[in-house]
């Protein structure tokens, strides 16, 4: 009971840091947000912050990780392009958010973890033969994916929502497949 009760203290602590970051995201932009500006806004303690995260890319990287759970897996079909399709609305439902974090200084660290979600979905994969480590593998898979996403954000030029969809599941299985080839 006791345990239960601490979970969704975290829970909610969590989800009070993860809108209060929005929130001055939008506000101030990632390079002039502060933690302490975010743990204020949340209303707790810098040290509950760190209880939680050790820096603001944490919190960042933490904040896209399920949704971009999504595009990682899309390595590793069969994968529902309904979910794809679920996240492209998302993403332009919430456009002016995607828009900050599709731009400098925060697409890098977007690329960053969702090449490291996509490593770890094709290490699951069955072992071929490829002289290019995985790493660089999901980096590609990863930048296309992103760039992708950002165009259909933007919407210039303008792109039918399946279409992305299907374009998304495309690349990222070719580009696996084409990597894993135990030919080459």
């Amino acid at each position: 009971m006791v345990d239960e009760m601490l979970d969704r203290r975290r829970q909610r602590t969590r989800a009070l840091l993860h809108s209060s970051f929005v929130e001055l995201l939008l506000e101030q932009g990632y390079e002039s947000l502060k933690i302490g500006t975010v743990a204020e806004r949340a209303n707790v303690g810098r040290s509950t912050f760190y209880e939680h995260y050790r820096t603001k890319h944490d919190l960042l990287r933490a904040s896209i990780a399920g949704p971009f759970s999504i595009l990682a897996d899309l390595v590793c079909p069969p994968i529902s392009t309904e979910a794809v399709t679920v996240l492209l609305r998302h993403f332009r439902d919430h456009q002016q958010v995607a828009r900050v974090l599709l731009s400098w200084p925060t697409r890098p660290l977007l690329g960053n973890t969702l090449a490291n979600l996509i490593v770890e979905r094709l290490k699951r994969r069955p072992a071929g033969f490829s002289r290019i480590p995985l790493e660089i593998i999901a980096r590609q898979i990863a930048e296309a994916q992103l760039s992708l996403v950002e165009h259909w954000v933007q919407g210039r030029p303008s792109l039918d929502l399946e279409v992305a969809s299907d374009a998304l599941r495309r690349t990222a299985v070719s580009l696996a497949g084409a990597y894993s080839d135990t030919t080459i």
